[in-house]
């Protein structure tokens, strides 16, 4: 039992020792490979950093997110508040940075994929390509959030959001097909952890530029779309079905937003209330994902749990 813990904590040990090292040849803590010398030494010959890339992508995309922000900084004068300090040459850059970020990531996935099965130990075949939805809704809410408050802070809170975002997404993913059976479960958290952190910045921003409802409903849906679709990443799923299952999210999430416009409150309550209700939407069609039915445990759970944070929420507003 002792030597299990051990093998899986040095599995993410190894994993965390490749974040940080984007580099060949960059030096291994020895923690990292204690108990596994011949797996290390059979691996030296490959591209050892199988997440370097992953850290690549996430310093570059921060760096544009970083440049946005500078440009962004003014006085607005009424009006949406992400559209105040910003024109076309600042959307049209952050949409490309958007789309540069989600084939970055899944560039880096794959890539990685090919490294852990050059060393004999391949990940299974994925249905769908779906590493590119958090970094994609990540470096969205940041750019969304640098050009809502255009201040000096968003210098560094932008870019940090975009960096953590793509990073930790593909960290998680990493671990999830890596990692021993007792450290799973670690990983199994930070996924979710970062889905959500995603989920509530992004909608929580599209929440407080009051949006045209054709708008702002639409890409909220497709941000919940998208994580949805990442969510089920740990159900052994059709492709068909988990594409229907991330549309019906995106659709909730579309009908929710739609709603919550019409409330009066402003700041982030909106976004929150929105993002509990991508906790149950997600939470409900994972569980339904991995069973041949929703248990009547899992209605109660995500049930009393969405119903009491939405009770807070309306009475805190």
């Amino acid at each position: 039992m002792s030597d299990g813990r051990s093998a899986s904590h040095a599995a993410v040990w190894r994993r965390v020792a490749r974040a940080v090292a984007p580099f060949p040849h960059a030096p291994v803590p020895l923690g990292a490979v204690r108990g596994e010398s011949v797996a290390m030494s059979s691996s030296s010959s490959v591209n050892q950093p199988t997440f370097g890339k992953g850290i690549v992508v996430s310093f570059a995309v921060a760096l544009v997110v970083a440049g946005l922000a500078g440009f962004a900084i003014g006085e607005g004068e009424g009006g949406t508040p992400m559209t105040q300090t910003t024109g076309a040459l600042f959307w049209l850059i952050a949409i490309a940075t958007v789309v540069l970020a989600g084939i970055g990531a899944q560039y880096a996935e794959r890539t990685a994929a090919a490294a852990a099965a050059a060393v004999g130990h391949p990940r299974g075949q994925a249905t769908l390509a779906t590493a590119w939805a958090v970094p994609v809704v990540a470096t969205l809410g940041a750019l969304l959030l640098v050009a809502t408050y255009h201040n000096l802070a968003m210098l560094f809170v932008g870019p940090a959001i975009a960096f953590f975002g793509i990073a930790g997404s593909l960290l998680s993913r990493d671990l999830l097909d890596d990692a021993g059976e007792s450290a799973h479960r670690m990983a199994s958290t930070v996924h979710t952890l970062v889905i959500h952190a995603a989920a509530f910045l992004t909608l929580g921003t599209i929440y407080l530029n009051k949006l045209p409802d054709w708008f702002g409903a639409t890409l909220a849906g497709l941000v919940g779309g998208a994580l949805v679709l990442e969510t089920l990443e740990r159900a052994q799923l059709a492709t068909t079905t988990r594409v229907l299952y991330a549309l019906l999210g995106a659709l909730v999430l579309w009908q929710a937003t739609l709603a919550v416009n019409w409330w009066p409150t402003h700041g982030w309550t909106g976004g929150a209330v929105l993002l509990v209700c991508f906790y149950l939407v997600a939470g409900v069609l994972l569980a339904s994902a991995q069973r041949s039915a929703v248990r009547s445990r899992d209605l109660l759970e995500y049930g009393v749990v969405g119903a009491v944070a939405l009770l807070i929420l309306a009475l805190t507003a």
